[in-house]
């Protein structure tokens, strides 16, 4: 006669003993089941609580593709920033080292130089440019001219500007990279984006100027209104009414990123 199994489910315990006495303090029994539903349970609150850390706090940052348009517009204005800033502090430090040399009269050239060719190398600065070093620098602030205004349309990714009067009024070139509001009477005239009024400032014809700071270093100045509705250091949005016209006489606009002129026609619609 075949004896039967033993149908009693397989227990597993968990036992929290102290140390010293020797005592349970704490004992947990649960059988197969329960454990593996206790083990998936656990994962899967594991799983959600690392989903809600990356999802709903700054670490998603890190992840790619997850950067709004303006942060990455920010960062790579940043490195650039900083790559331009450590071009200058390399020339600012060999110029002291320069001065510094001076002062202490450590300059040794000619025959009795222990390394002359060491110190032919190191140029002063103070002293005067000559024909090849003008031609250099001609040439290399007219390269850097062209990379200010190639980096406008980067930081301008993602950005949407509107433009800032009705599609009925008429606007005419500027001399310049700007634009004449042209108005037979007194028309609304609109921030192109969001931003930061940074100045208000009257004219002594009695029209205003009102600049605003846009996010990756754009500005906009309205140079010539009429009425003025907003105040300095006032958060707009875009297509929000900053002023009016004058009766008679134009507004000029004009854009600007970085401290270059920009040309507006080809980030405003008219």
């Amino acid at each position: 006669m075949k004896s039967k199994g033993n149908r009693n489910p397989r227990h597993y315990r968990l036992d929290f003993i102290s140390e010293n006495t020797f005592n349970r303090l704490w004992s947990v029994r649960m059988t197969t089941a329960r454990t593996i539903i206790v083990a998936v349970a656990a994962i899967a609150a594991t799983a959600a609580l690392f989903y809600v850390i990356v999802a709903y706090t700054p670490l998603r940052r890190f992840l790619p593709g997850s950067l709004d348009g303006d942060l990455r517009a920010d960062y790579v204005d940043t490195a650039l920033r900083l790559d331009s800033l450590q071009t200058v502090a390399e020339m600012n430090s060999a110029y002291l080292e320069n001065i510094r040399t001076i002062l202490a009269d450590t300059i040794v050239t000619g025959e009795s130089a222990p390394n002359t060719a060491l110190a032919e190398e190191i140029p002063d600065s103070i002293l005067a440019a000559g024909e090849a070093e003008r031609e250099f620098l001609r040439r290399f602030n007219e390269r850097e001219r062209f990379n200010l205004s190639v980096l406008a349309p980067i930081a301008a990714e993602g950005m949407v500007f509107a433009a800032p009067v009705a599609a009925s009024v008429r606007m005419l070139p500027a001399p310049g990279p700007a634009m004449n509001i042209d108005a037979m009477r007194a028309v609304p005239v609109t921030a192109v984006y969001r931003g930061t009024v940074t100045g208000v400032y009257p004219r002594p014809d009695g029209r205003y100027v009102v600049v605003v700071q846009h996010p990756n270093d754009f500005v906009s100045v309205y140079d010539g209104l009429g009425e003025v509705y907003v105040d300095r250091a006032a958060r707009v949005v875009a297509s929000q009414r900053l002023g009016d016209t004058p009766a008679r006489g134009a507004v000029n606009f004009e854009m600007w990123h970085g401290g270059t002129a920009l040309d507006p026609r080809e980030y405003v619609p008219f």
